[in-house]
């Protein structure tokens, strides 16, 4: 970071490396310049990671697959449970509503 003679600021970002100008009485960016990007990939490396993207999505969508057929199990039995309570608590009066008490 540097202020130059004309009252501008010269700042490198330190995550992308980003060169920016700004003008130092209103703060605003006056310009800026982006490094170039590498783009250096052969067919094969890009067919790669293509192919490594696809078979993570594949255990992803069995992994969350499987986990769905639980939980309509979990669920199922929760239903159950909830179901054979309500049956033990049908004598007991249900607890008084707020607006009985006018």
């Amino acid at each position: 970071m540097g202020l130059k003679e004309d009252g501008k600021f010269e700042i490198a970002c330190p995550c992308c490396d980003t060169k920016l100008v700004v003008d130092a009485e209103t703060g605003a960016i006056l310009s800026e310049e982006r490094p170039k990007k590498d783009h250096e990939k052969t067919f094969d490396q890009a067919l790669t990671e293509v192919r490594q993207a696809k078979e993570k999505a594949d255990k992803d969508f069995h992994r969350h697959m499987e986990r769905t057929r639980h939980e309509k199990d979990i669920l199922a039995k929760k239903f159950e449970e909830a179901m054979k309570k309500a049956e033990k608590d049908k004598d007991t009066p249900p607890p008084p509503r707020p607006f009985e008490f006018d």
